[in-house]
């Protein structure tokens, strides 16, 4: 005996299609969400580079320096909430707020924090950092300096540049910080 499709057969058919790619879907955004949730805080809130992850910001060492980058000549963004873990509802004492490259450092005493931690950060915490496999160049405020990423440190109101391969027309010198920064 043979049967035939009929309208409802072939509906009831489409209607499992449909199922099973719905749930193909969300098994393939269920993995890449795992993949890319650092951009939204997969840190767990635990120290990182000797940095803490903290529930308020500190006033008693707060200073701010901004950070450009550039890779073969063109600007490279870093991003908003490096350092900030959404989940935890918490963020370490050196982070970013939005994408304009000014890194806050905030912590409940002075103490030095180089460039290498900043990186760690963004790598635990965000998404997009400069994967390369050459040293960069650095400089700070417009002067060239030696030294890898773990040397140099970050200072109140300093213009950092980050080089990766060719360099851009203009090494930016400074930058423009806000009154009270």
């Amino acid at each position: 005996m043979r049967e035939t499709f009929t309208a409802k057969k072939i509906s009831d058919v489409r209607a499992e299609i449909g199922t099973v790619a719905l749930a193909a879907m969300v098994l393939i955004i269920a993995f890449a969400a795992d993949r890319v949730s650092p951009a939204y805080g997969a840190a767990d809130g635990k120290p990182i580079a000797g940095i803490q992850c903290e529930h308020e910001e500190y006033g008693d060492f707060h200073i701010h320096a901004h950070l450009d980058i550039f890779i073969d000549g063109k600007p490279y963004q870093v991003p908003a909430f490096v350092g900030i873990v959404q989940a935890e509802q918490c963020l370490y004492w050196m982070h970013t707020h939005d994408a304009t490259g000014l890194i806050h450092i905030e912590a409940p005493r002075q103490r030095a924090f180089t460039l290498g931690q900043f990186f760690v950060l963004w790598k635990a915490t965000a998404i997009g950092a400069p994967a390369t496999k050459t040293a960069p160049k650095i400089f700070v405020n417009g002067k060239k300096v030696q030294g890898g990423l773990d040397q140099v440190e970050i200072e109140a109101l300093t213009e950092i540049v980050i080089v990766y391969g060719k360099e851009p027309s203009k090494i930016p010198a400074s930058y423009e910080f806000r009154k009270g920064s």
